[in-house]
């Protein structure tokens, strides 16, 4: 991803991020108010149709550009452990589109949305009769 620094000051840094309207945004702006020294945050599209967001960061008793990277490697991580966690439960040579993965995953959506039984502790509920008067 291109990326162009607008401007940078000691405690902003203001930037483009060519290619990327909303999702990469978002996450970065999510992790960067993790951060006690960010004191604002914001990705922006200057038009609806815009292709480029512009973000801008600004910190306080920090260097804007390091905090940046910092929150660039954290969400790395946390996107490469969710890859991880996929591939464990989708093998990689699974097809996801084959009859055998969706006929498992129907099972499993099945199981989850079986109706309870009703047992002794779950007497079922009376509807509300109506009385004449």
């Amino acid at each position: 991803m291109k990326i162009e620094i607008i401007e940078e000051t000691k405690d902003k840094i203001k930037f483009k991020m060519y290619n990327s309207r909303y999702t990469i945004p978002g996450m970065l702006k999510k992790q960067l108010l993790t951060h006690k020294e960010v004191t604002m945050a914001s990705g922006m599209l200057k038009h609806p149709e815009d292709k480029d967001a512009e973000f801008i960061l600004v910190v306080k008793n920090a260097n804007p550009r390091e905090v940046l990277l910092k929150s660039v490697d954290e969400l790395q991580k946390e996107i490469t452990s969710f890859k991880e966690g996929m591939l464990k439960e989708i093998p990689k040579d699974t097809n996801l589109h084959s009859s055998s993965f969706v006929k498992r995953n129907q099972e499993k959506e099945e199981i989850k949305s079986e109706p309870k039984k009703e047992t002794e502790e779950q007497p079922k509920k009376k509807k509300h009769q109506k009385k004449d008067l």
